[in-house]
C-alpha cells in the first residue's frame, strides 16, 4: 500500500473545509444534531446541512439535508420525536403574482421546517412568513412552538415591496439613529413580535403587538410562562437596554422581570422554573465592562398592563440627545442614556469570576449550570452552582478551544477545535473527551503537515504581562536559520487569539513564516482590568503589547529581524495601520477592512454608542478622536501598504479604506486598494473571495522580500 505523502496547506485545501457550527442532542442524549457547512466550488457559495449521529460514537454520521440549503438552530422536541430547524430553502407553496398569473415562488427566508424522526421523510414546513423567523423554541408538551418574527404593517409591507421592484427601487426612508448594520443593510422600522403556532393544525396566534420588538421566546419546564426579551425604552437604538419579560398564556398577561439596568440575554429557566439565569453587562452600553451570570426570581415579576404600549414607562429619563452646550468633560456629557426608576432584583452569580461568560445556558442534572466562558486566551467548558462556586471542566490544559455544547440526561457533547482538527463534536466526560461523533475536517486535515503552538509570556513597557501564541511552521528548526515573521492582528477588540484551527494562520506556518498572535489589552478572556485598559485610548497600548512580543522572539532566535510583516482584519487592520505609523520595522503590511480617521467614521459606520462610549461625539471631541485614529500618523508612514475593504462594509466602512489609500499615493508609500463588491464585513463570505484574499497577500509579501514561493 502506498503511503500518502504529507504536505502543507495550499489555497485549494480551503475548498475541502468542513467546519461543524451547532450542537443539539435529543431529550434522551442518545443523538445529537448539527449543522456542517461546506464548500460549493461551483457555485462559489457554501451550504449549512443537518447531520444526526449517535452519541455512542458507534455509528457513521448520518446526512439528513442535502444540496444548496441553509440549515440553522436544530432543535428537538421535547418527547424527541421531531427534529426542527430553520432554514432558507424554497418553500413548500408557490403563488400566482404579476398580470400573465405566471407561477413563482417567494424568496427564501428563514422558515421552520420540522423532520419526524419516527416516521423519517422529507421535512414539513411549517411556517410561511413573509419576512421570515428570527427564532423560535418548543413547548413542554411537543404540540407547540413560539416563535418571533417580523410583523410589518400594510404600509411598511408596501415600503419593502417598493424596495425590490425591479423596474425602479423606492427610495430608502430612514427614521432611525441605527439606519444600518453591517449584513443587514439600511435598516427599517418593522418590529418582531411574538407567534404562537400549533404544529398539527399550522394554526398562528399572535401573542405581541405594538412599537418595540420581541425577541428570544422560552417556554418554562411547566408551560405556564414564555420568557422572552425586549428593549422597552422607546429610544432602542440609543441604548442596549434589553429586559426580560414574561408571558403567562393561561392568564394571558404579560409581566416585567428586570427594570432596565441589563441588557439580558440568552435567559433560561432554573429546573423548578422558579427563577431565570441569565448574561448581561453591569454597564449595557460599555463595551469593556465584561457580560456575567445573573439571577433573578419570579417572585420578582411585576404585571404590566395594556403591555403593547407599555414603552417608555419605568425610566426617569429616557436619554439619547446629546446636550450642545456642556462644561467638563466630553465623553460623560455624551453618555446619555436611560435612567430606570429601580434596579433590578437580580444577584451576580460568582462576582469574584473574571472571565467572559459567553453562553449557552445548560442544566446539567447534578443542579449545576455549564456554559462557555473565555478564560486567558481559551473559551472553557464552566459549571456554576448555585451557591456561587464554579470550576472548570474543560479543557484543563493550554491547547484547543468550546465553541458550544449541548447536555441532555447523563450525556454532554462539546463542539470545540483542537489545533489539528478544526470544530468538531466530542463525548465529555469526567475523565476529559470521549469519542470523536463527527467527521469534519479533521480526517482530510490529519493528512497535511500543520504547524505547532506554542505559548509565550512577557512584560510590555508598562509593566502588564502579556500572552501571545507562536505558531511554528511544520518540522521548524532553528538552526536552518531564523524564518520570516508574520505578526497577525486579532479584531475586536473584545475578541482574543484561541490555540484552535485557522486556516489562515495554518497556510501562513505552511509557507514558512512563524505566526505570532498577541492577546493585546483590550483583548477579552484576561479580566475586566486588563479589557478596560484602552478605553477611549485605541492605539498606544496594543501597539505596544505586539512590539514586545516581536522583540520577544526576535531575541529567542526564532525569526529574521530584517524580514517582519503584519496583517490584520477589521480592529486587526486598525492596529496595522497604526503600526505601520509607528515603526519603520516593518517591511511590508497588509490591512484589512479597518478605520483610518475616527471622525469621519462615525455615522458612516454602525457603532455610533461605542465612540459615543468611548470619546464622546466628534463635533465635541474632536481631538480624542483625531489622536486615537491611524490618521494622526500618517506622514510617519513609509511602508509598503496593501489595503482591503468590502464594497458593502458598514462596520468599517470603504470609505476609510478610500482615504488612507488615497493619502499614501499622495505621499509616494507603496500601495495597492483592494476592493470586494458587494462585500460586507467579513473575509471569507464567498470560498473565491477567501482564496483571493490570501493569495493577494502570499503576493504582497513575497514582492518585499518575505523569500517565500507562491502558492500555485
Amino acid at each position: 500500500m502506498t503511503k500518502t505523502m504529507m504536505r502543507t496547506l495550499t489555497l485549494n485545501d480551503f475548498y475541502l473545509l468542513k467546519p461543524v457550527k451547532e450542537v443539539a442532542l435529543s431529550p434522551d442524549g442518545r443523538l445529537v444534531a448539527y449543522i456542517q457547512q461546506q464548500v460549493l466550488k461551483d457555485e462559489n457559495d457554501y451550504t449549512n446541512n443537518l447531520w444526526v449521529t449517535a452519541t455512542n460514537g458507534q455509528e457513521r454520521p448520518h446526512q439528513l439535508s442535502r444540496h444548496h440549503v441553509t440549515d440553522r438552530m436544530p432543535r428537538w422536541s421535547p418527547d424527541g420525536r421531531y427534529l426542527a430547524i430553520l432554514s432558507k430553502r424554497s418553500p413548500d407553496l408557490t403563488y400566482k403574482r404579476g398580470s400573465s398569473g405566471e407561477e413563482q415562488t417567494k424568496d427564501a427566508v428563514d422558515q421552520i421546517w420540522v423532520y419526524d424522526m419516527q416516521w423519517g421523510g422529507e421535512p414539513r414546513q411549517l411556517t410561511n412568513r413573509d419576512q421570515g423567523v428570527a427564532s423560535f423554541d418548543w413547548a413542554p408538551d411537543s404540540r407547540r412552538i413560539v416563535f418571533a418574527s417580523r410583523d410589518p404593517s400594510e404600509e411598511e409591507a408596501a415600503y419593502l415591496k417598493s424596495l425590490k421592484d425591479k423596474k425602479g427601487p423606492g427610495p430608502w426612508v430612514l427614521d432611525r439613529v441605527q439606519h444600518k448594520y453591517d449584513g443587514e443593510g439600511y435598516l427599517d422600522g418593522v418590529q418582531t413580535h411574538l407567534f404562537l403556532l400549533e404544529c398539527e393544525t399550522g394554526e398562528v396566534r399572535q401573542l405581541t403587538f405594538g412599537q418595540a420588538s420581541e425577541l428570544e421566546p422560552r417556554w418554562s419546564p411547566d408551560g405556564q410562562w414564555i420568557l422572552f426579551q425586549s428593549n422597552r425604552t422607546g429610544d432602542a437604538d440609543n441604548n442596549r437596554r434589553t429586559d426580560l419579560w414574561l408571558m403567562n398564556l393561561h392568564e394571558d398577561q404579560t409581566y416585567r422581570l428586570t427594570w432596565g439596568d441589563v441588557d439580558a440575554q440568552q435567559g433560561i429557566f432554573s429546573p423548578d422554573g422558579q427563577e431565570v439565569w441569565f448574561i448581561s453587562s453591569a454597564e449595557p452600553e460599555n463595551n469593556y465592562v465584561l457580560p456575567r451570570l445573573w439571577r433573578i426570581a419570579l417572585k420578582n415579576a411585576e404585571r404590566v398592563q395594556d403591555f403593547s404600549h407599555y414603552i417608555g414607562q419605568g425610566w426617569r429619563t429616557i436619554g439619547g440627545i446629546v446636550p450642545d452646550v456642556w462644561n467638563g468633560d466630553p465623553v460623560a456629557n455624551a453618555r446619555v442614556y436611560p435612567v430606570p426608576v429601580k434596579h433590578s432584583a437580580m444577584i451576580q452569580i460568582s462576582p469574584s469570576f473574571d472571565g467572559t461568560v459567553d453562553g449557552p445556558l445548560r442544566w446539567h442534572r447534578d443542579g449545576r449550570l455549564l456554559t462557555v466562558a473565555s478564560m486567558a486566551g481559551q473559551a472553557k467548558l464552566v459549571a456554576f452552582s448555585m451557591d456561587g462556586t464554579w470550576d472548570v471542566l474543560y479543557p484543563t490544559e493550554r491547547m484547543g478551544t468550546v465553541y458550544s455544547f449541548d447536555v441532555r440526561a447523563e450525556t454532554v457533547v462539546l463542539l470545540m477545535g483542537l489545533p489539528h482538527t478544526g470544530p468538531e463534536i466530542f463525548v465529555w466526560g469526567p475523565d476529559g473527551l470521549g469519542p470523536q461523533l463527527s467527521q469534519g475536517s479533521s480526517q482530510w486535515l490529519s493528512q497535511r503537515k500543520l504547524g505547532t503552538f506554542q505559548w509565550i509570556r512577557y512584560p510590555d513597557h508598562d509593566g502588564a504581562m502579556i500572552e501571545a501564541l507562536v505558531l511554528f511552521p511544520p518540522n521548524f528548526d532553528r538552526r536552518e536559520g531564523p524564518a520570516p515573521l508574520l505578526v497577525s492582528i486579532h479584531g475586536g477588540p473584545m475578541s482574543y487569539d484561541a490555540p484552535e484551527f485557522e486556516f489562515d494562520s495554518q497556510y501562513w506556518a505552511g509557507r514558512g513564516f512563524v505566526v505570532l498572535q498577541v492577546n493585546y489589552r483590550g483583548s477579552t478572556s484576561y479580566g475586566e482590568a486588563f479589557c478596560q485598559a484602552i478605553q477611549g485610548v485605541w492605539g498606544p497600548k496594543e501597539h505596544d503589547d505586539v512590539m514586545c512580543g516581536v522583540d520577544y522572539v526576535v531575541e529567542q532566535g526564532w525569526v529574521d529581524p530584517n524580514r517582519l510583516y503584519c496583517t490584520g482584519f477589521s480592529m486587526g487592520g486598525i492596529m496595522t495601520t497604526w503600526a505601520v505609523g509607528h515603526t519603520n520595522r516593518f517591511r511590508a503590511a497588509v490591512t484589512e477592512h479597518g478605520l483610518f480617521d475616527y471622525r469621519s467614521a462615525f455615522g458612516t459606520d454602525d457603532c455610533h454608542l461605542w465612540w459615543q462610549d468611548d470619546m464622546g461625539v466628534p463635533w465635541q471631541n474632536p481631538q480624542q478622536y483625531y489622536d486615537s485614529s491611524p490618521a494622526s500618523a500618517l506622514t510617519a508612514i513609509k511602508t509598503p501598504l496593501l489595503i482591503t475593504a468590502g464594497e458593502w462594509d458598514w462596520r468599517c466602512p470603504l470609505s476609510q479604506a478610500e482615504q488612507l489609500y488615497v493619502a499614501l499615493k499622495k505621499r509616494g508609500v507603496p500601495t495597492e486598494l483592494v476592493i470586494y463588491p458587494k462585500e460586507h464585513h467579513e473575509a471569507d463570505s464567498q470560498p473565491a473571495r477567501a482564496i483571493d484574499r490570501l493569495a493577494r497577500i502570499d503576493r504582497w509579501f513575497a514582492r518585499w522580500g518575505a523569500g517565500i514561493e507562491q502558492d500555485q
